[in-house]
């Protein structure tokens, strides 16, 4: 199947000249296994046009590596 030439933003629903990012929703469940990333329910392409926008409404966090995480963890530092 060919891949459509109108690319459209799911923030703005807009059509955009480049889609930039990519987001999973990844329910935390109780009882079920942990969320990982394979286990997406939804998704949205994010347009060049709404980066910005996300990044200032939604509290994004760097990645960091396990042992980071770990050790702020242990020093009492709340996620």
């Amino acid at each position: 199947m060919a891949r459509s030439t109108t690319l459209v933003c799911d923030v703005c629903r807009k059509e955009t000249k480049r889609i930039v990012g990519k987001l999973n929703y990844v329910p935390m469940i109780p009882g079920m296994s942990r969320g990982t990333h394979s286990n997406y329910t939804h998704h949205l392409d994010v347009g060049v046009c709404c980066k910005d926008k996300l990044f200032k409404l939604l509290n994004f966090r760097k990645r960091q590596s396990a042992a980071d995480y770990q050790s702020a963890r242990k020093n009492g530092v709340k996620f």
